[in-house]
């Protein structure tokens, strides 16, 4: 999953080496840091810290979730329209893709693997030296495994329009090679084409259009296998997908929106990959999954059902080893009524949708059905008419998700259990795009 907040398309070291040897490559470290432990204590009890860009503003906001204070704000090159976590949810990723451009920000809480034990770390945020510049930075996925991230691809779309046109590309990253400075592996396709690349171990999933392609969108999947720091060409996947867009990957399988259904790729002995359609009754354009969900997905797409109708978001939860889909409606989602944002809690059993009238809807996940367990009318009392659009996030150490008030001016805290705000945070600034960074509990 990667987690995504809106249904529609959003437009990811540098110390040495020898730093990640040091730390253990555990995402990296300096001697500039504070660190805020003793050798004796390796555990800290931390609530994290959000990743906030000021909307129309080149600066990401790092709020301290344990102070309640705004840790340091990081002037960017350009304003970021997207941000996402690293892997590891160490580092914040700040898409401008308006200015082709990825700046990665050190969120200065994480935890490093020491063998026998686990070991907490907090210190100052940090601006990173490296950067990734390429036309059309558009979708960052990440690979989920046993709960974890562990690697995440960033497609760049590329441009037909610059001369000489820029074609589609991809980046494969690890928390450990962002603070080195360097991709692990990368890939440049032959056109330029929206697209996304899954990264399945030493696999890369990414998209494929055929010449017979009825739109712009790729329709087809095709696998590549690493090579040392670059990729070979594999098969094209037999499966077509008309309009395709969206995807996640979680476990064994891989899903992709199409015009009608999801494509669902699925992984089996050697690693060998087999797909099917499965058919729904209107679009997928975004796939959801979280990590400590293996296989399971919810797809999500707008659809008019005649042309005097209005246009309404239609869910759907796939599970990818059964190969089924199923669709589900939210309580009081009647036609006409769009997602704004969403969000999982952080057991990935409740789902947070928040609608176009500002009404917070709170899904649970029971035997493998969703089913509202709760609503809060007006969560966001005056809903913007245009962009920055609010936005949700989800805590990874606290029964806590995020909801951003643009028009406020502020992040309201919402309890994950019982689906009710129990803070609003003032920031003085218009929010945008936001992560959570720290420590998974």
């Amino acid at each position: 999953m990667r987690p995504v907040s809106s249904v529609f398309p959003l437009r990811l070291l540098s110390a040495a080496a020898l730093a990640c040897v040091l730390a253990a490559c555990g995402g990296g470290s300096d001697d500039d840091h504070d660190h805020d432990h003793d050798h004796g204590h390796t555990h800290i009890d931390t609530a994290g810290r959000l990743a906030v860009a000021e909307a129309g503003a080149p600066k990401l906001h790092l709020f301290d979730l344990d102070s309640g204070q705004n840790e340091a704000t990081h002037a960017l090159a350009h304003p970021a329209n997207a941000v996402y976590a690293s892997p590891g949810k160490r580092y914040a990723v700040t898409v401008q893709a308006r200015n082709n451009l990825v700046q990665f920000v050190d969120g200065g809480i994480w935890q490093e693997d020491h063998g026998d034990h686990l070991h907490d770390y907090r210190a100052g945020s940090r601006l990173l030296g490296w950067t990734i510049e390429g036309a059309g930075p558009s979708h960052f996925d990440v690979e989920w495994q046993q709960g974890k991230g562990v690697q995440a691809a960033l497609f760049l779309d590329g441009s037909a329009k610059a001369t000489p046109p820029q074609n589609a590309s991809v980046r494969v990253m690890t928390d450990a090679s962002i603070a080195a400075g360097r991709a692990t592996a990368q890939l440049a396709l032959d056109a330029p084409l929206h697209g996304f690349a899954e990264p399945l171990g030493n696999q890369l999933v990414t998209v494929h259009r055929s010449e017979d392609a009825g739109n712009a969108l790729p329709n087809y999947l095709r696998v590549y296998d690493r090579q040392g720091d670059t990729y070979r060409a594999g098969n094209v996947l037999p499966t077509r997908c008309d309009g395709m867009h969206g995807s996640a990957a979680n476990g064994s399988s891989l899903v992709a929106g199409c015009a009608d259904g999801v494509l669902l790729v699925q992984r089996g002995a050697n690693n060998a990959l087999a797909d099917q359609k499965l058919a729904l009754p209107s679009r997928v354009s975004a796939l959801m999954t979280h990590p400590k969900q293996p296989n399971q997905y919810i797809g999500l797409g707008n659809y008019r059902a005649a042309e005097d109708k209005p246009v309404t978001t239609r869910f759907y939860a796939i599970d990818g080893a059964a190969a089924t889909g199923v669709e589900f409606t939210p309580e009081g989602w009647e036609e006409g009524r769009r997602l704004i944002a969403s969000t999982f809690d952080r057991s990935g059993t409740r789902f947070f949708v928040l609608d176009t009238q500002g009404t917070l809807t709170v899904m649970q996940r029971n035997a493998g059905s969703w089913r509202t367990a709760a609503r809060v009318s007006a969560a966001v009392p005056a809903m913007p008419s245009s962009a920055p659009w609010p936005r949700l996030a989800f805590s990874g150490a606290r029964d806590e998700v995020y909801l951003s008030d643009p028009l406020a001016k502020q992040i309201a805290v919402v309890d994950s259990s019982s689906g009710q705000i129990k803070q609003r945070i003032s920031l003085g600034y218009a929010p945008g795009a936001m992560a959570w960074l720290g420590i998974t509990r």
